[in-house]
């Protein structure tokens, strides 16, 4: 298949999607959930034995002639040279969806840093931990669209890949040039065309975006749970920043901070949660990824952007700001 029948069949599958009723995106999407439920089950047990669901083999094994995402664990006699073997045959989605998998099985989403506020604003961009390896995913619209610069390979549509083994370079970004396949572009031309509007979701795949978000938000404040020692702080994946101010004319308790800390411990929640319902104050929280959380390996060819939830930061300075004017008339 050429690379402009991938682009072709992709951008019409894509606006195919933009002609969905809400509806029958519904009934897809809720498909596709129960299908991504069902296999990640199975996954997990075959994971559990030590055995690779896609191609039913050992985790540990390797054959030239079988290509499998398997491979990206690093068996035996697995090299460099065999990455263009898997995509070959498995999409940059497939691929993605199954190490989100494998990374869940050592700890839920704070090893897939798919946060947006600390990638460049490509359409794919994240990073993936599994004890000692370390995968990224990069896809730019550039990319999508395919360039000139890196040879016949980059002017089909395409992504990039890196792979760290022991914190060592196996796979660099600029190795290859991997090719979209015709149900990546569609999707991707989708997200492109419909910016801010479509959410990918991975079943058993759930990622830091999916926890961060203007929609959950509430919950992980609401939901946490406080460390103890250092230890615990450091594997954190949330963390919570919270400002307290006096509303005009009034003060704060110092005794009811000190029962709502108390009570916060007795609880094993965090303060924070406590401390929103204090009374006569005005209190902000900022949510962000904690030290636990892979750090986002960004690709170069845009800006990366500081850890942080920057919406709230900014909207905390306004908040801030205005509170300062509302308590000082004379300014």
């Amino acid at each position: 298949m050429t690379d402009d029948v991938v682009k072709h069949r992709g951008i019409a599958y894509a606006e195919h999607l933009s002609c969905l009723s809400p509806e029958e995106r519904w009934r897809i999407n809720e498909r596709a959930r129960k299908q991504g439920e069902e296999e990640h089950k199975a996954f997990h047990e075959k994971f559990q034995a030590g055995q690779c669901w896609v191609c039913g083999e050992s985790l540990t094994s390797f054959d030239p002639a079988k290509p499998c995402p398997h491979w990206l664990l690093k068996p035996n006699e697995f090299g460099k040279e065999h990455f263009e073997l898997i995509t070959q045959k498995y999409s940059l989605n497939k691929l993605e969806h199954y190490l989100r998998w494998v990374a869940n099985e050592e700890a839920f989403a704070k090893n897939i840093n798919d946060l947006a506020d600390e990638g460049s604003g490509k359409l794919v961009e994240l990073t993936i931990k599994y004890k000692n390896l370390l995968w990224s995913f990069s896809c730019s619209a550039s990319d999508l669209s395919g360039h000139d610069g890196g040879g016949e390979h980059s002017k089909r549509p395409h992504w990039h890949f890196q792979m760290y083994v022991d914190d060592k370079p196996f796979i660099r970004y600029n190795d290859f040039h991997a090719a979209l396949s015709d149900e990546d572009v569609a999707l991707f031309e989708h997200i492109r065309k419909n910016p801010g509007k479509v959410r990918r979701r991975f079943a058993g795949g759930t990622g830091m975006g999916d926890v961060l978000n203007e929609s959950t938000l509430e919950q992980v404040v609401a939901m946490g749970r406080s460390v103890v020692t250092d230890e615990e702080a450091n594997a954190a994946p949330i963390d919570l920043s919270t400002i307290v101010i006096a509303e005009p004319g009034k003060t704060i308790s110092g005794e009811d901070i000190y029962n709502l800390i108390q009570a916060a411990k007795a609880e094993n929640v965090t303060i924070t949660s406590k401390l929103r319902g204090l009374k006569g104050a005005n209190v902000r929280t900022m949510v962000s990824a904690g030290p636990g959380v892979v750090p986002q390996a960004v690709r170069s060819g845009g800006r990366k952007r500081k850890r942080g939830n920057r919406p709230l930061i900014q909207e905390d300075r306004e908040w801030r700001e205005r509170l300062k004017r509302e308590s000082d008339p004379a300014d």
